[in-house]
């Protein structure tokens, strides 16, 4: 991680100006000048700056890298905080101006980037440091649905106050997502996943996830798909079994796939198609084959219903621990006593892969099941 005296800061100008207007949002060059034509006045700031007055204290021992102007410049200006201008943004900025600010602290290096926003703000950070660079945000728009934000901007600013100060802390993954503005206009609630970023591991500060309008199955498949591809072993072979909840990977990813068969993917790539358990099985003897099921809705069985491929010896092979399950809730729901199942040709593989497996049902989201057999 960068030197933990370096933090990140950009404030979206325009953040939560439709808010008091009715216009539900502040997306867009129409909605914008909507929202003025309202009266609609700037409160990114405001914001900020309670999240950044917790920072005063430590001005000695801190560098703010930030944009020009009132996307960071004037805020440190004024709290008398040190700071690095790596980024020059025109008026009115825009959301690249969000993006190109984002990936300029991300190459000088910062250890902590907060910025002040709602979800829109957090997709255009989303684009440029994805999930390998510390964020946190300090809820200042409308629509503010993605577990990336911090409960209150002060709570933003104290987890800030925290690494100022040198303490150690991890980070964790968390969600990113958004609403279609023009939908929640009209009364439809259309949430999607957009990505994931690294924030704080304080769970005491952060917000969740908003769960009402994500929660259709394709949202939760895609989430766990993302979380798939985000956390793939470059080097290992993933064997993708039947079904199309198996196969929300390879869709996410744009490959061929067999729908009622086996296919072979590694880093990204689709490496075979259809295999037999033949060829499964030279997989498996590489000692880098991993496995992707998904119960049957209804009877819960991973293995030995329509993906007899994947024999005992492939399974012993492989091993429990390489074995990845991945669902919607509602399949989970629909399982009797809420407990796997396998069936596969030699009992003592059977007993090897009794135990709890933690199903993937979205990015990051476990649910823990039974399989006893």
């Amino acid at each position: 991680m960068a030197d933990a005296k370096a933090l990140g800061l950009i404030v979206n100008p325009i953040a939560g100006m439709g808010g008091k207007v009715a216009l539900k949002g502040t997306d867009g060059e129409r909605v914008l000048a909507a929202a003025r034509a309202k009266g609609a006045v700037p409160e990114s700031a405001e914001k900020a700056e309670r999240a950044m007055r917790l920072l005063v204290p430590y001005r000695e021992r801190l560098l703010i890298r930030t944009a020009s102007g009132p996307m960071g410049e004037d805020l440190c200006r004024k709290l008398s905080l040190r700071y690095e201008v790596v980024y020059r943004a025109d008026a009115p900025t825009t959301p690249a101006d969000t993006i190109a600010a984002a990936a300029a602290i991300r190459e000088k290096g910062a250890a902590l980037l907060l910025f002040a926003g709602g979800d829109g703000t957090a997709r255009n950070i989303c684009e440029a440091v994805g999930n390998s660079f510390p964020v946190l945000g300090i809820p200042a728009g409308v629509k503010i649905q993605s577990a990336v934000f911090a409960l209150h901007p002060e709570f933003a600013g104290a987890v800030a106050a925290k690494i100022a100060q040198g303490l150690p802390m991890s980070m964790l993954s968390r969600e990113v997502v958004d609403l279609d503005e023009d939908a929640y206009r009209t009364g439809s609630v259309r949430a999607a996943l957009f990505g994931s970023m690294l924030v704080p591991d304080q769970p005491d500060a952060l917000q969740s996830m908003k769960q009402g309008g994500f929660s259709s199955e394709e949202d939760q498949l895609r989430g766990a798909a993302l979380y798939l591809r985000d956390h793939m072993d470059p080097d290992a072979f993933y064997a993708v079994g039947s079904g199309s909840t198996a196969k929300c990977i390879s869709r996410l990813l744009g490959l061929e796939y067999e729908l009622l068969g086996v296919d072979i993917i590694r880093d990204g790539a689709l490496v075979e198609k259809d295999l037999t358990e033949e060829r499964l099985w030279s997989y498996a003897q590489t000692g880098r084959l991993k496995i992707i099921v998904s119960p049957i809705g209804g009877q819960g069985f991973l293995l030995g219903r329509g993906n007899h491929q994947f024999s005992a010896r492939v399974l012993r092979a492989v091993g429990k621990e390489n074995l990845l399950v991945v669902s919607g809730e509602a399949k989970l729901l629909s399982l009797p006593r809420h407990q796997l199942h396998v069936d596969c040709d030699k009992p003592e593989i059977c007993r090897e892969l009794r135990g709890y497996y933690q199903v993937l049902c979205g990015y990051g989201r476990f649910h823990s099941l039974l399989c006893e057999d």
